[in-house]
């Protein structure tokens, strides 16, 4: 709210004229404000999904997906900033199937992110004794991605003070949260060698290749990628429980006194 309240002022005192404002400042308008306040969010995000990794590899994973739809609305509103109201429609078609394209992207990120979490099952993979371990080693790979994130944003924060242009840091910073997902996987290996959750594991870190490649992807091409990124998703977990489930009946069938 502040940063949407100051950014609406900075608007008003460029359009007005009453200040020439240096560098960024002076180029701030008002449909900017929705860009910078959606910026803001999407970095609050980031943080928040830091927080979500030590608990559950799962739900990190629909975290991460939540950002790429709100990547989505951002790409739609960016390009609303740029639409000039003193044109004609007709001479900004593209730019309105652009913001068409990526909202309608998001909004179907958004209906399957629900079947994703409607489809989970959490199962413990460690022993009892070796659960705080495990936590602790999540936590510790969590603080690193905190790290990087902050000194991204730091970095990206000095860039645009000294050259007066915002560098969008989405894409980077899921190319951190590759490397991330691969430490979780090989933690996760020291605690279990089943293979429905190596290949569950696995599977998790190509999505978020999938995912970096939706945001590196051109305008309609990003919103097929985003979706194909949560379909993937949602059948690694799908076939996952229906592989565990066969197994754990397979293995009840044929134990000693079992049917067979």
């Amino acid at each position: 709210m502040t940063a949407f309240i100051l950014s609406m002022a900075l608007a008003v005192v460029n359009y007005t004229g009453m200040l020439a404002l240096p560098g960024m400042w002076g180029k701030v308008h008002f449909l900017q404000a929705v860009e910078i306040s959606f910026t803001l969010l999407l970095f609050f995000e980031m943080v928040s999904l830091v927080f979500v990794i030590p608990a559950s590899i799962a739900n990190s994973i629909g975290k991460q997906i939540e950002i790429l739809s709100l990547i989505l609305l951002r790409s739609s509103f960016k390009e609303f900033s740029h639409y000039n109201f003193q044109l004609p429609l007709q001479s900004q078609l593209e730019s309105v199937y652009k913001m068409v394209a990526d909202g309608v992207g998001a909004l179907l990120v958004f209906l399957l992110l629900s079947v994703y979490y409607g489809i989970q099952r959490h199962r413990a993979i460690t022993q009892e004794g070796d659960k705080l371990q495990f936590v602790l080693l999540k936590q510790f790979i969590a603080l690193l991605v905190l790290i990087t994130l902050l000194g991204m944003y730091g970095y990206d924060v000095f860039h645009m003070f000294s050259s007066s242009h915002w560098v969008q840091s989405a894409d980077r910073f899921y190319m951190i949260l590759i490397f991330g997902d691969l430490l979780f996987m090989l933690v996760a290996f020291r605690y279990t060698l089943h293979y429905p959750d190596i290949f569950r594991y696995s599977a998790f870190v190509l999505v978020t290749v999938f995912i970096r490649f939706s945001l590196l992807a051109p305008v309609y091409y990003n919103a097929l990628l985003s979706l194909f990124s949560v379909v993937f998703a949602i059948a690694v977990v799908y076939f996952h429980n229906l592989f565990t489930d066969g197994r754990l009946a397979y293995i009840t069938k044929n134990q000693p006194g079992g049917s067979d």
